[in-house]
């Protein structure tokens, strides 16, 4: 399995989004159009994400948000989240992804320090779902949209206005959203679980091929199973069986599309020890059964 391994992207995105020398940059997707859904993941880059089509499900740090157009999401620095499709609806949105160091190289300056690492360590942030037609919104929806819509421009001077609209969005958000009551137990309890979750992912990355149990993935994140199966429910939405099998469903279609092993074959590479149940399980994901989805794929 490592050929497939190293052909599946890290949960852990740690390729430069943007230039070295200006880390930001701006993607366009469209679920299920150009993709079935984005994963659970993370990365080092603050994200801003705005919705320009249709309904899609935008999940971050456990908590589900179904957006629709004009809704924008604000996804903190390693917070874990995923982006996939609402029952039959499409959804066509615009990340926008920038390091902080593009704003403020000194990371002890006061603004690195006072704003900038908070927003980091999500203590700033109440919210991350900001829907249309609210007052956080309806301020921040035309800087998100001018950045945008200047996505594919390269005219001089147009490094200056990108960083002056984030500088502006930033500054509405702290202004909206500062709150230094806010609890630090809970923060820190939180914390805590993003990083055992971000522990079990990566482990499931590097061993959905094998078998693992409840109890394996527990010992991951030292704690018991009972404890494990309510933190990874809570901050995913999903049990981790549901998790582990829709992972090697996905992993499957891979080999579906570049090999021509057996559909018995790419179950047990993809540790499904029950064929019947894999097809099953294919089925109810996809729509269509193992061969039908190769025969598909081969014809597009």
């Amino acid at each position: 399995m490592k050929n497939l391994r190293e052909s599946r992207e890290s949960l852990h995105e740690k390729t430069s989004h943007g230039k070295k020398t200006f880390p930001y940059i701006v993607y366009h997707a469209r679920i299920p159009e150009w993709l079935l859904c984005f994963p659970l993941h993370w990365h080092d880059e603050f994200e801003l994400i705005l919705v320009a089509f249709g309904q899609g499900i935008f999940t971050v740090n456990g908590r589900k948000y179904l957006c629709e157009k004009d809704d924008i999401i604000l996804i903190p620095s390693g917070a874990i989240h995923s982006m996939e499709q609402h029952q039959d609806d499409n959804v066509e949105y615009f990340n926008i992804l920038f390091s902080f160091s593009l704003l403020e190289e000194n990371p002890d300056s006061h603004c690195s320090r006072q704003f900038f690492s908070r927003i980091s360590e999500n203590v700033i942030l109440k919210e991350y779902h900001l829907k249309k037609d609210t007052p956080l919104n309806s301020q921040i929806l035309p800087l998100v949209k001018d950045l945008v819509a200047h996505r594919a421009q390269k005219y001089s001077g147009y490094e200056l206005m990108i960083k002056a609209r984030l500088f502006e969005i930033l500054h509405i958000i702290i202004n909206q959203n500062l709150n230094e009551d806010r609890n630090k137990n809970h923060n820190e309890r939180e914390r805590i679980n993003t990083d055992r979750l971000k522990k079990i992912l990566s482990y499931t990355a590097e061993h959905f091929s094998e078998r693992i149990t409840i109890e394996d993935a527990a010992s991951v994140c030292s704690v018991s199973p009972s404890r494990f199966m309510s933190i990874f429910r809570a901050q995913t939405g999903m049990s981790y069986i549901q998790y582990l099998n829709d992972y090697r469903l996905e992993a499957s279609t891979e080999l579906l599309t570049s090999t021509s092993f057996s559909v018995t074959e790419i179950a047990i590479k993809n540790g499904f020890e029950n064929i019947s149940y894999f097809i099953r399980a294919f089925r109810k994901k996809f729509g269509c059964t193992p061969l039908e989805y190769r025969s598909t794929a081969k014809s597009k």
